[in-house]
């Protein structure tokens, strides 16, 4: 049985063409001390492990949640437009921000929250809420769904934001930190794909999804294509957000 917080969300929808989508009561304040009746205790640590604050237990579970859910959606949607940009090549990036804080639930003994649940069943009911409207909005047209990345990304820097300023741990600050700028690089595509900006061909040009040196030169490694000369904002298809999800 999944669990219920106390948060609830309001999703209002914007009268223009894109659709505009915004978040009211999701964010965490501060985490409590228990998510629902039946929350699955924090396992004791073993001998010589990590342990982790039931401030940090909290964050990480909801944050491997709400970035299974941006993957799930974005997923989604890139199959629904044939692959398109940005949400195909933002879908590998999520993936390997869920990666990265399952590690630190690994590192830390705690149950990982997804195991077991398919796209659009969540831990947390209220992401089952919002992945179902989420997928209602973005599925109506492709300007929809760019509004739905915008909506996404807001939404989790917010939440990076709350869990980086009550975080002690070194190691899951660091990573909060890398997952919150690999967030802001994925708000920048998806405002310019509502702007109607190129975002690129896939090729090396355009907006590349990655951080570029002071040359135009973008790191594209989402595709395996290796370097391309970007000449776009950093923030672009076919490639990923490289060190943005450190293991260690």
């Amino acid at each position: 049985m999944k669990h219920t917080t106390k948060a609830t969300i309001a999703l209002a929808l914007g009268g223009s063409l894109a659709g505009s989508l915004a978040f009211a009561g999701l964010a965490i304040a501060a985490p409590p001390a228990d998510r629902g009746p039946n929350r699955t205790p924090v396992p004791a640590a073993t001998a010589g492990q990590a342990v982790a604050s039931d401030a940090l237990a909290q964050d990480l579970r909801f944050m491997r949640e709400e970035e299974r859910l941006a993957r799930d959606v974005y997923a989604a949607l890139a199959a629904q437009y044939d692959g398109a940009a940005p949400m195909a090549n933002i879908t590998k990036s999520e993936q390997r921000h869920f990666d990265a804080v399952g590690t630190l639930l690994t590192r830390y003994g705690l149950e990982d929250p997804s195991a077991g649940l398919p796209a659009g069943d969540y831990f947390f009911d209220e992401l089952d809420t919002m992945y179902a409207d989420l997928m209602k909005q973005g599925s109506a047209s492709l300007e929809g769904a760019y509004a739905v990345g915008v909506a996404i990304e807001e939404e989790d820097i917010a939440d990076l934001k709350q869990a980086i300023a009550r975080t002690t741990e070194a190691d899951a600050k660091r990573v909060f930190e890398n997952l919150l700028a690999g967030s802001e690089h994925h708000l920048a595509a998806f405002e310019a794909a509502e702007a109607g900006e190129p975002v690129g061909t896939r090729d090396g040009t355009g907006m590349q999804n990655g951080r570029g040196n002071g040359n135009g030169q973008g790191n594209q490694n989402g595709n395996g294509q290796g370097n391309g000369s970007g000449q776009g904002r950093g923030m672009g298809p076919g490639t990923g957000d490289p060190a943005d999800c450190p293991n260690s």
